[in-house]
């Protein structure tokens, strides 16, 4: 865990992840991410947010949400889905 832009969280590629709200940044979006399959790690879905942070010129992630859910077929498949806001931060 770090501290940044006055939140603590993670950073992935450059981006720094948190789950609260950065309170001085310019919003540039939504980001999402789903795994389409069974045993996608968090880190993998956190790298692709990262990528797309990046492609819409942003460097944080905030209002960083991730939760598993069941599958309709099955309850012991589970996939992860990640949600949060595209900030770009002077530094």
């Amino acid at each position: 865990m770090i501290e940044k832009y006055g939140r603590k969280g993670t950073e992935v590629d450059g981006i720094f992840f948190t789950e609260g709200e950065i309170a001085n940044g310019t919003v540039l979006g939504q980001a999402k991410a789903s795994s389409d399959r069974q045993n996608i790690t968090l880190d993998k879905l956190k790298s692709d947010l990262a990528a797309e942070v990046k492609a819409k010129g942003g460097n944080a992630l905030d209002n960083f949400k991730y939760v598993q859910k069941a599958t309709v077929f099955s309850f012991s498949s589970v996939r992860w889905e990640t949600t949060g806001r595209i900030i770009k931060i002077s530094e």
